[in-house]
Parts: structure tokens; C-alpha cells; sequence
């Protein structure tokens, strides 16, 4: 079609189709466009469906089972074969998270400047190697360096799965896409718990706790190994898709949002995202998301242990939680699909759940076994909050490096909620931990405050750009499809004016 029957076409018709200039061959030939129906859309976003997100599920879940899995470990023995005393073995979950944080501005470089997706797969590599090794861990200085080096090339994952949904998706496919590969830290929990029961039956001269982190770990590297086969670079190189469809596949998504994958450090745009008020209202989310998620993943099998259930029993009940941790996802993803502009009520939503949650462990006596269960449960809706809070970021920041450089603080808050999280959990308190549960309580009215300033703010923001450049580009964070735009392009959302946020 000719440009100057693109410029015929109605808003309405732009909306409905997709339109973007490819040139063939390096002797300067004419350009051809191809038009995309919204039911080819529909079969060109089935088809990566199919052939990306199983490999972020599994691959999500065998990563969660490796960063958990030291929880399991702490009712099957560790503490006292590697004679771990006083706080070491909450400073030993929590150095996973050192590891971490001392690693994600390094990721944030190797995520711009290579391929994400080969960056993310060999570093699960590494990281699963490193987990095998955790079963020679034989004291405290041994298991606190496996640690600190597993967080540290586990670094990469969650914000290179972000930047991976945002290359391929548009930002009102984003709220699913992250809540299902998210959805494989669920099955981890309900994984997990079958696994780790079934291991504690284990006879043998090597511990149980020995054999899980042997089983985790070989089981990741295989899996690590089968996606590096499977998962491409990006759209353009996809051997899942047709060369046309390669076109349409990266047009329709960087296309419209002028923000292409790039190789180059921009110093202008890391600076930008310094200044944005949300990525230190997004730092703060995650902190005060992360920081009871830090302490119940170390604890909860402890404190699952001192209602009065045995170990085989909190084994199992592990698994429910799993359970709840999925519902409450499928809850947000819903509730984010269904409603206009609902993310951050869903956030505010869950956070309120689990601050209910919290109260009736912390409020009820210790006689009633089943309400403070029932509490543990609805405690586990905040942490089903983490993938929308990351669509927030797949949705409303663009600009590669500045998606870069807010994903490495969203992980550093990330890392410093899971640092601190364990230490909250003061062991001359036990089983009760009074101070744990006071601070949880405050993190999840934060947590509400936080992500309610952060909504008022977009939408004060896509309002003021809906009044100096009008509205046709709509309050859902689409920008309309422009057959114009230039692949080459890295713009910021700041930059972008069509650009309208996902609240």
C-alpha cells in the first residue's frame, strides 16, 4: 500500500491493523508493506504464546525451586549437620540475596549489551551447577560463598524475563504474560513440598537435605540446556516464525512504542530513569514486597512446624500454600484483564489480604491451629503481586536502557527486602515472632500507600497528555500502531508522547 493511502486511513482503521515498512535487499529497491487483520494477530500471538511461555514456565519454576530450596533444608537437618548456631542460618538465606545485589547492576550491562535471552539461559547454568554443589556445604563459611554466588548468577532472570515480555508482547498483553510464567513459582511451592516429602523418606548415607539440592540442580541444567536450544534472541530471529511474521512479530510491539532492543549504554536515559519519581516509588514496592517474602521463605516451614504439625505434615502443607500462591496470581491476572486500569488496584488489593493474614497469626492464640493456618495462607497473596508489579514496568518504561537501569532497582530493592526479610525473625522470639509479623503488618500498609501514589501519578500524567495532545492513543498504555515508525528507534516513554500508562 502507498503512503499516501496510509494517510486515508481512518483512526479507527489504524487501530484495527498493523502496518510497517520492510526493506528488502542492499541495492536500494523499493519499500513493501504488509497489513496484519486482527485475526492474524490474534494466530501470530497464539503461536509465540505456544512456544515461549512454557519455556519461561518451566524455567521459572526450576529457578524459584533452587532459591527456596534452602527452606525445605531447614527442618531436614542442615542447621544441625553443618552446625549452623544463633543467626547463621538466617545470614545464610540471606546472602543468596548479597549475591544478588551485588550482581545486578553488572546484569543490567550484560542484559543491554548482549543477547537477554543467551544471558539469562547461561547464567541459569551456572547457577545450577553452583546449586549441586551446595550439597558439599559442611559448615557456615561454605554454604554462605554457594549462596552468595547463587544469588549472584541468578541475577539476571526475573529482570531479563521483564525485558523478554516486553520485547514480545504489547503492554495490555503484559498483566497475563507475566502472571503466567510467574505462575511456575506456584507449581515450585506445590513441586517442592511433593519432592521434599518424598526425600525425607530417603535412606542413605547421604542426607536428604544433600539429595535435594542434588536433584534441584541437575534438574535446572537440564532444563537450562533444552531452553538455550529453544528460546531466541529476539522477534527477528525467532525460528519458530515465518520471515514475514518475524516482521510483524517485532513491528507490532517496538514498532508503535519506538523502542527497539539495542546493543549501546545510554547515558541519557539511565539518568532519566533516576529522575522518574516511579522507579523509586517501584524500588520502594519491592522492598516492602520482598521483605516478609525474605522472612517466610526461610521461616515458613518453621513456623508452619510450630503450630504443631510434624515435619512430613509441614512438608505436604507447604504444598497448599503453593496452592494459595497461584490462586491468588490467577486472582490478579483476572482482576487485571477484567477491569480498566486495574493493576495497581490488584497490587493494593493483595496487599490488603495478606495484611488480614498477617493480623490473625500475630492476634489469635496459639491454641487455634487451623485459623493461624488459615492465616500463613492469606499471608502468601503479596507475593503473587510481583509479576503484575514487573508488567508495571514491561508496560510503562520504555527506552532499553532505561528499562535496564529501573529493572536493576527494582531488583535491588528486590534483593534488600530478602536480605533483611530473615533477620526479622529474631530466634529468642520463636515460635511466635512478634517483631517478624509487626513488620510484615507495616510493609503491607506501605505497600497500599505506595502503589495507590504511584496510580494517581500516571493518571495525572496520561491526563496532561491527553489535554496537550489528545486522546487517540487511548489510557491503556497502547500506543496506536504507525506504519512510519522506525525500527531504529529507542525512545523513552518521556519521550514518546503517544505513550499512555497502564494503571
Amino acid at each position: 500500500m502507498a503512503s499516501t493511502e496510509m494517510n486515508k486511513f481512518t483512526m479507527a482503521e489504524a487501530k484495527t491493523s498493523i502496518d510497517f515498512t520492510s526493506a528488502h535487499g542492499s541495492t536500494g529497491e523499493a519499500e513493501s508493506n504488509s497489513v496484519m487483520t486482527p485475526a492474524e494477530e490474534r494466530k501470530l500471538v497464539r503461536k509465540i504464546d505456544l512456544h515461549l511461555i512454557p519455556l519461561m514456565f518451566v524455567l521459572y519454576l526450576f529457578q524459584y525451586l533452587d532459591k527456596t530450596s534452602l527452606g525445605y533444608t531447614a527442618i531436614m537437618g542442615i542447621i544441625q549437620d553443618t552446625k549452623l548456631v544463633g543467626t547463621q542460618y538466617s545470614w545464610v538465606s540471606s546472602f543468596f540475596y548479597v549475591g544478588f545485589l551485588a550482581a545486578s547492576p553488572l546484569s543490567s550491562i550484560l542484559l543491554v549489551k548482549f543477547s537477554v535471552a543467551k544471558v539469562v539461559v547461561v547464567t541459569v547454568l551456572i547457577w545450577a551447577s553452583i546449586q549441586m554443589c551446595m550439597a558439599a556445604g559442611n559448615n557456615f563459611g561454605s554454604l554462605a560463598a554457594l549462596r552468595i554466588l547463587l544469588g549472584a548468577f541468578e541475577a539476571a532472570v526475573n529482570p531479563g524475563f521483564t525485558i523478554i515480555t516486553s520485547t514480545w508482547y504489547k503492554p495490555s498483553e503484559h498483566a497475563l504474560r507475566h502472571g503466567l510464567w510467574y505462575g511456575g513459582a506456584s507449581l515450585a511451592y506445590i513441586f517442592g513440598g511433593i519432592l521434599a516429602y518424598a526425600i525425607s523418606h530417603i535412606q542413605s548415607a547421604i542426607k536428604g537435605w544433600q539429595f535435594l539440592f542434588i536433584i534441584f540442580g541437575a534438574a535446572t541444567l537440564l532444563i537450562g540446556l533444552l531452553v538455550l536450544w529453544l528460546l531466541p534472541d529476539n522477534p527477528q530471529t525467532a525460528w519458530f516464525l515465518s520471515e514475514r511474521e518475524r516482521r510483524l512479530a517485532f513491528s507490532r510491539v517496538q514498532g508503535a512504542r519506538h523502542s527497539a532492543e539495542t546493543r549501546k549504554w545510554n547515558h541519557g536515559q539511565m539518568k532519566e530513569a533516576m529522575l522518574d519519581p516511579r522507579s523509586w516509588l517501584l524500588f520502594l514496592l519491592c522492598l516492602f514486597t520482598t521483605l516478609p517474602g525474605g522472612g517466610l521463605t526461610a521461616f515458613g516451614s518453621v513456623v508452619l512446624n510450630s503450630f504443631g504439625y510434624s515435619v512430613l505434615q509441614t512438608q505436604l502443607l507447604t504444598m497448599s500454600q503453593g496452592a494459595f500462591l497461584l490462586l491468588f496470581v490467577v486472582f490478579t491476572v483476572v482482576v487485571s484483564m477484567s477491569f480498566k486500569n486495574a493493576r495497581c488496584v490488584s497490587i493494593a488489593l493483595l496487599n490488603i489480604i495478606s495484611l488480614a493474614g498477617a493480623l490473625m497469626i500475630k492476634l489469635l492464640p496459639e491454641s487455634q491451629k487451623l485459623g493461624r493456618l488459615g492465616g500463613l495462607w492469606l499471608v502468601s497473596a503479596f507475593s503473587s503481586a510481583f509479576p503484575t508489579i514487573l508488567s508495571l514496568v514491561s508496560s510503562n518504561i520504555t527506552g532499553h536502557t532505561k528499562k535496564s537501569t529501573v529493572n536493576s532497582m527494582v531488583f535491588v530493592g528486590f534483593c534488600v527486602g530478602y536480605i533483611i526479610g530473615p533477620l526479622t525473625f529474631l530466634s529468642q522470639e520463636a515460635p511466635t515472632y512478634q517483631t517478624a509479623f509487626n513488620i510484615m503488618i507495616a510493609c503491607f500498609a506501605l505497600n497500599i500507600t505506595i502503589i495507590m501514589v504511584m496510580r494517581q501519578l500516571m493518571a495525572k500524567w496520561n491526563k496532561k497528555r491527553d489535554q496537550e495532545y489528545g486522546a487517540e492513543a487511548g489510557s491503556d498504555g497502547q500506543a496506536v500502531e504507525d506504519g512510519a515508525a522506525q525500527p531504529e528507534l529507542d525512545e523513552t516513554d518521556w519521550e514518546n508522547k503517544s505513550i499512555r500508562y497502564s494503571l
